[in-house]
């Protein structure tokens, strides 16, 4: 598929170069969309990724590619290797980090709360949310315990592995949780009814228990918190299936859904 030259002109509902995607209901500057598709590709890539693929993969040209690499690059967000000119994600985006979660107001209501719940369970306690299709821890306070489990703030997980995945997902709209499902699944109708039907659990019980779903050995138990507009989040705790036993878990439910009633509380006041 062709790709259109970069321009600073507002984009058309036409000028959409992405294959597959929708229609954009509000203008955007081509250039910039470019850029940030280019910095989320070396952010959630699992390597270093060179201008070749990236301009395979996104579709836009090579010469595009460079041009928002050195870009980035003279910006901190992105780091060549200087043998292989490959490029990974730069420090610069740990300030970006640091000041979204430093400002979010969910971060703000929640982390008081969360440091106390990891205090009080002796497990690691994490409140989610969903960006991009991926479930994204934005804050974490650590068991401090030796032996604990720990997410990283910032790095996505699927949405389909663990139960602050399920919890996420029964929060969603029907017009978001559908295409994810699908996707998921790729329209095997059996395994769509499947997951669906998790979820529908985890909406109907307020809460999900996950076991060895994501690590071996791991345990994790969700809430959910609410949504504010398109925002949906999630409180969990996570340990070794040693500590977190059926009965553990029984008692730490209430616990988990009084901490989440009161950050959904903090967040949802007026500033």
């Amino acid at each position: 598929m062709a790709t259109a030259p970069d321009s600073a002109a507002p984009a058309g509902p036409g000028d959409d170069d992405r294959t597959g995607a929708a229609p954009r209901s509000v203008a955007t500057v081509q250039i910039v969309d470019h850029a940030l598709q280019v910095l989320k590709a070396i952010a959630d890539a699992d390597r270093p990724r060179g201008v070749r693929e990236l301009s395979r993969d996104l579709d836009i040209s090579k010469s595009s590619v460079q041009r928002i690499l050195v870009s980035l690059e003279r910006e901190g967000l992105a780091v060549a290797d200087g043998t292989t000119r490959k490029y990974v994600i730069g420090p610069a985006a740990l300030t970006l980090a640091w000041k979204h979660t430093a400002n979010s107001d969910l971060v703000g209501a929640a982390s008081d709360t969360a440091s106390r719940i990891a205090a009080l369970t002796g497990e690691t306690a994490c409140v989610s949310t969903v960006v991009d299709g991926h479930r994204v821890t934005v804050y974490e306070a650590e068991s401090p315990q030796p032996l604990r489990l720990i997410t990283g703030v910032g790095r996505p997980y699927s949405l389909f592995s663990g139960a602050t995945g399920r919890v996420l997902l029964s929060m969603l709209p029907p017009e978001r949780l559908g295409p994810l499902v699908r996707e998921h699944t790729a329209g095997d109708p059996g395994a769509e009814s499947a997951v669906l039907g998790r979820i529908d659990l985890a909406r109907e019980q307020g809460y999900a228990i996950s076991r060895e779903e994501w690590i071996p050995g791991g345990c994790g138990v969700a809430v959910p918190i609410g949504s504010q507009g398109r925002i949906v989040a999630a409180l969990s705790i996570y340990g070794p299936q040693a500590r977190l036993t059926d009965e553990r878990t029984a008692e730490l439910v209430p616990l988990l859904r009084a901490a989440a009633a009161e950050i959904t509380v903090r967040w949802r006041q007026p500033v």
